[in-house]
């Protein structure tokens, strides 16, 4: 697992210094969703309104983290799930399988080194906003999001490696990845309040990591007594959601991965 993360790293980190117009891409999105949320805001409503149905105390903040949230969200699917079909549409998946490491290992190896790469550089990107908005206690805050960004990376983990192998039995592969990152970002909360959504997907809300990331977001602003122990809440059920979603996963692919090596893939 550690040579194969290891590789991935390097692939990563050579992939953005030959890409660079991807780099800038990353550095410039928050900011563009800024950009466009606020100008929607301010045609249809204002910041004071959005702030209080949201919760938070400067929308521009709460919506820069949120941005990080989201686009790290994408990335570890994309990257996780995008790893069996990138192999399968290389031709290299057969030989993927039969190595000996175990799928599993092997997926979570693969997407590790993103699930760390990319909330890094979407951090630091936004640095220079927070540091105008809120100064070094901003900062500070901001640090605080990228490690519970980490933590709620962990349960996606699991959710990825899960999608990762349905491609293995599934033909309509890309499929799986187009819907299922809009529909985490839909039941996430990420730039609404989940209240607005119908009963149904607020219940589905409650199994989605991504959701607990933002809410930690939003704590994160006012660390009194009170916001402070529901903040540890948050990380609690986001520790527990990462042991449940990566023990499903080890089963759920294990089952799969047998029956993709006895039937082979295409």
């Amino acid at each position: 697992m550690i040579d194969i993360a290891r590789a991935e790293f390097f692939a990563n980190l050579y992939w953005m210094k030959n890409n660079k117009g991807l780099l800038v891409a990353m550095v410039l999105w928050p900011y563009i969703m800024v950009a466009l949320v606020m100008g929607l805001g301010y045609i249809f409503g204002s910041p004071e309104i959005y702030a209080a149905r949201m919760g938070v105390r400067n929308p521009v903040l709460f919506m820069l983290s949120a941005s990080v949230v989201a686009m790290s969200s994408v990335t570890i699917i994309d990257t996780v799930a995008g790893y069996t079909l990138y192999n399968r549409w290389l031709g290299t998946l057969n030989y993927i399988l039969l190595t000996p490491i175990r799928t599993p290992r092997l997926l979570i190896a693969a997407g590790l080194p993103t699930a760390l790469f990319s909330p890094a550089v979407t951090v630091s990107s936004v640095m220079p906003a927070v540091l105008y908005f809120e100064g070094l206690s901003g900062l500070v805050n901001l640090v605080l999001i990228y490690f519970i960004i980490i933590l709620g990376m962990v349960p996606l983990l699991g959710i990825s490696v899960i999608a990762a192998s349905l491609l293995l039995i599934v033909k309509e592969e890309s499929n799986i990845i187009n819907s299922l990152v809009p529909f985490l970002l839909l039941v996430s909360g990420v730039f609404y309040p989940v209240g607005i959504l119908p009963h149904a997907l607020q219940l589905v809300a409650r199994a989605v990591p991504v959701k607990y990331v933002v809410d930690a977001a939003k704590l994160v602003s006012a660390l009194s007594t009170e916001t402070g122990a529901a903040l540890f809440t948050v990380l609690y059920i986001l520790a527990l959601m990462g042991v449940t979603y990566n023990l499903a996963a080890f089963l759920f692919v294990g089952r799969v991965d047998a029956k993709a090596k006895a039937k082979g893939v295409d």
